[in-house]
């Protein structure tokens, strides 16, 4: 029968890559006849050259995933669910995973960065095949070059359900889904049963390193408190940021949402922060104007020339560069400038940093981003949000990554691009009063896209058009985030706070 072969192709796929050992590969074997009620078996050959050649187990794990199906074992919904669980028959133990990294940690951050990496991919904890199958594109934007992604594999979160949850204390079991408690578990919906990380402590208490499922950008992980505890933006946090950093390689950054609804990340009710192995646009900005500190003489500083609001700091002397992070968190907190519609605080707090940290040639570097949260009548999903006319392209909270350059859109926009590609090629004929519920929020845009081309374009013309499009809402979504704009009030708005804090132009 083929499935014996498929079993020993992913067992040989095991030893090769997950470091299954021979003496547990009869153990492996029969766990996995198991799961696919085999009561019998028979040896198999496999051609060694084709699976050392593979980077992903899809073409090993597939083929037994299929025929569970194929023979009821589970049904076309629970495919994920059981290929996770085969996985995890094959797999290190996650103490046998920290203790492998640790060793190499030792000894390189790197390889022991990239180690923990590839067994995430080689055991499909990180979909790889799923990952490559986004929509990813560069724009040229104002300030430099911005990037868009449409993500395939990840779920769009809503809002109002993060600011529910926040709210709300979970009866769950995990309390939420980067809980440790996820690592081995599964509910048929949330797979974690692949999940192995990496321990670390910073500021004296438990976390730990996991990679990104969804992956939005290379080495993309997420560093998580061992307990549920809500997300906070405080001194504290900042000094953890830069235990982080001096754990992870020197060319990852790390960053932490702020801890508001609309202007954090969709899971504010846990403690976690969020970087990887590459620059975001963001990073690349050059100073707009150069600042300096009395108090910190030694301390370079700068503002961005970025769409939204950042300080950028810069020092060799770690506690120095903590301290005066920390100041500028806590004179934001409670900072408020009516004239500019900033106000800190009204019946619940607003003003929050996004603190993000990295390395450079010997410094570490504070990117800190001003964000408030407040809504009014005419805002009511966010004054420094995304306005309603762009929330057809990105509705979701405007958090660290997208802050960054990075916007990471939902799938829906796959299907509904290339829909309104065909009203611009006039493949099919556009009618408003015909739109779809899916297809209603686009109105605006696919009017002023028709009005633009006036007449029909070819399908290479209609998916630039689109395109520009996209670019240009991401673009003004990152000015919407702005809480000083980038005019003359603005500007003048902007160094008023910084002279609250003892900056001065230099």
């Amino acid at each position: 029968m083929m499935i014996y072969q498929n079993i020993e192709n992913l067992l040989y796929y095991a030893q090769n890559n997950l470091l299954l050992d021979d003496l547990d590969l009869q153990y492996a074997r029969n766990l996995i006849l198991d799961e696919l009620k085999l009561t019998s078996y028979e040896q198999y050959e496999v051609n060694a050259d084709e699976l050392d050649a593979l980077a992903a187990p899809d073409a090993v794990l597939d083929p037994i995933v299929a025929y569970a199906v194929d023979n009821g074992i589970i049904t076309e919904t629970q495919k994920e669910y059981f290929g996770d669980k085969i996985m995890n028959l094959v797999m290190l133990k996650p103490s046998q995973v920290a203790d492998m990294f640790d060793d190499l940690h030792a000894k390189s951050a790197v390889k022991a960065f990239d180690w923990l990496y590839d067994y995430a991919v080689k055991s499909n904890y990180v979909k790889a095949s799923k990952i490559a199958e986004n929509k990813c594109w560069e724009a040229k934007g104002t300030k430099g070059k911005i990037e868009v992604t449409i993500n395939l594999a990840r779920p769009e979160k809503d809002n109002k359900d993060t600011e529910k949850l926040l709210k709300s204390k979970s009866s769950h079991y995990p309390e939420c889904n980067i809980c440790i408690d996820n690592c081995g578990y599964s509910d048929g919906v949330q797979n974690r049963r692949t999940l192995r990380y990496a321990p670390m402590e910073l500021g004296g208490e438990q976390w730990f390193w996991q990679y990104s499922p969804y992956s939005y950008f290379n080495r993309h992980g997420i560093a998580v408190n061992f307990d549920h505890v809500p997300m906070k933006v405080d001194g504290e946090t900042i000094a953890k940021l830069f235990d982080c950093i001096d754990f992870l390689p020197n060319n990852y950054f790390i960053g932490c949402n702020a801890a508001l609804p609309r202007i954090g990340g969709s899971i504010l009710t846990h403690d976690h922060f969020q970087g990887g192995g590459r620059l975001l646009p963001m990073h690349k900005a050059p100073a707009a104007y150069k600042i300096k500190s009395a108090d910190y003489p030694y301390v370079d500083a700068c503002v961005a020339d970025w769409y939204n609001n950042v300080i950028r700091l810069s020092c060799s002397n770690r506690e120095k560069l903590i301290e005066l992070a920390s100041k500028i968190n806590a004179a934001w907190h409670v900072y408020s400038d009516e004239s500019v519609g900033v106000l800190a605080k009204t019946d619940e707090q607003h003003n929050s940093v996004t603190p993000i940290v990295r390395k450079d040639n010997g410094n570490y570097i504070v990117d800190i981003i001003l964000r408030n949260n407040r809504c009014d009548d005419k805002y009511p999903d966010g004054i420094f949000h995304a306005h309603p006319e762009y929330m057809n392209i990105k509705s979701e909270s405007i958090g660290l990554i997208e802050a960054m350059g990075l916007f990471v859109l939902p799938a829906r926009l796959d299907a509904a691009l290339a829909q309104i590609e065909k009203y611009l090629t006039r493949e099919v004929r556009y009618n408003a009063a015909s739109l779809g519920e899916d297809m209603k929020c686009h109105q605006g845009m696919i009017e002023r896209l028709l009005a633009e081309s006036k007449s029909k374009v070819s399908p290479l013309e209609a998916s630039l058009n689109v395109k520009d499009e996209v670019n240009r809402v991401c673009e003004e979504i990152l000015r919407n985030t702005a809480v000083f704009k980038n005019d003359e009030q603005g500007t003048a708005a902007m160094e008023k706070f910084l002279s609250s804090l003892g900056f001065a132009k230099r």
